[in-house]
């Protein structure tokens, strides 16, 4: 019985930790784990300058720009009649980018088109019949009837709105800080397909690019019994933001996608070497689920070093194969060089220490960074050697 319980949890283990690195891959790449909605965001997204004048502006030394985010989401067939609910949150990561305004805005639908012309009726009718005989013997008889009738009828007619119901609901969350969307169907629209966001945000006087994220849900009956609403996919994505006619910026941001892509790529090539690494045997991976043995790369380094601001560095990352480690030097980089666009303060502390977007020259990020290579072959075909 101790070995058949032994052979369950080791079984169990290694499905557990097989699956979450495709998990991670999966939230960063913008796909679900169970494949019935899929999301997708503009990687990046160029914000127009409104006005200039502060006085229009929230905060003082800001100014005003707007942006456009083209969000699209994919169901699955036969996923659509479960779905009741899609949201969107966006924040930037720089703290003093406040939200001033959005679209759309809240709305209510109804499927009645126009107001509804009530008429109430009431009608009264009182009748009464009155009759009598009377009669006396040798003399003669007497009989008479009275009748009375009462009628009474009243109308009334008014307009009346039809009901309506939420399809679409936005606010501010954060402190102002970011913007959500909500819509829900109904039998005039639909969830599924592209979606234009416009947002209006007060930035910073040396604001120039920016990191915003993006987190999108959708919420459905849960299967397989459908009784209970929960979330049925769930996806964060990153936007580079740069401002419109700004070509370092717009360079940075270009660069950012481009080394996010290389990097996600590098850990879909070494996935394999990277859990053999992680866990040499069944019996280390049995050890990690009963939290006996912790495994050479922490499990959220990956959703760390996307997400997180500044440079994330940490010892156990020496364990990665040569080629991630240098995708995400090279990511790490842009995105201290795009951070730095934004006029933030580099954060240290919590395993997090910002470099410089350019070694040679930190106080000028417009500078392209240096690009490292230290161990990439592009010609290799299997990471099992590494």
């Amino acid at each position: 019985m101790l070995v058949l319980f032994t052979c369950y949890m080791l079984l169990h283990a290694i499905r557990g930790r097989s699956q979450l690195l495709a998990i991670l891959l999966g939230t960063i790449l913008g796909t679900h784990a169970a494949g019935q909605v899929t999301f997708d965001v503009n990687a990046s997204a160029a914000v127009r300058p409104l006005c200039a004048h502060t006085a229009f502006s929230r905060a003082p030394n800001s100014r005003l720009v707007a942006v456009e985010l083209d969000v699209s989401t994919f169901f699955q067939p036969g996923t659509e009649q479960t779905i009741k609910e899609v949201m969107v949150q966006a924040v930037c990561r720089r703290e003093e980018v406040v939200v001033v305004d959005y679209s759309p805005r809240t709305e209510l639908h109804s499927d009645i088109d126009g107001p509804l012309q009530v008429m109430q009726e009431k009608d009264q009718t009182r009748d009464a019949n009155l009759q009598g005989f009377g009669a006396y013997p040798a003399i003669g008889g007497l009989s008479g009837a009275w009748n009375q009738s009462d009628y009474q009828t009243q109308s009334v007619q008014f307009l009346q709105r039809p009901a309506r119901e939420l399809t679409v609901a936005s606010g501010t969350i954060q402190r102002q800080r970011g913007v959500y969307f909500k819509w829900r169907p109904n039998s005039q629209t639909t969830l599924e397909g592209s979606r234009t966001l416009g947002i209006l945000l007060s930035v910073p006087e040396n604001w120039r690019a920016d990191l915003m994220d993006v987190t999108l849900q959708a919420v459905g009956m849960e299967p397989p019994h459908f009784r209970r609403e929960s979330v049925i996919a769930r996806q964060s994505l990153v936007v580079a933001l740069y401002q419109e006619n700004d070509t370092v910026a717009s360079q940075a941001a270009a660069e950012y996608v481009r080394q996010q892509a290389n990097l996600i790529r590098s850990v879909k090539l070494y996935s394999k070497t990277i859990q053999q690494r992680n866990f040499p045997t069944p019996f280390h991976k049995l050890g990690a689920k009963l939290e006996l043995y912790e495994p050479e790369v922490p499990d959220d380094w990956l959703e760390s070093i996307v997400y997180k601001p500044g440079a994330f560095h940490h010892t156990r990352l020496s364990a990665l194969p040569v080629d991630v480690r240098v995708a995400i030097m090279n990511f790490q980089d842009q995105k201290v060089r795009l951070e730095t666009l934004s006029g933030a303060q580099p954060r240290i502390g919590s395993g997090l220490h910002p470099r410089p977007a350019n070694p040679a020259n930190p106080a000028n990020p417009s500078n392209p960074s240096q690009s490292y290579t230290l161990g990439y072959r592009p010609g290799v075909q299997s990471p099992s050697n590494r």
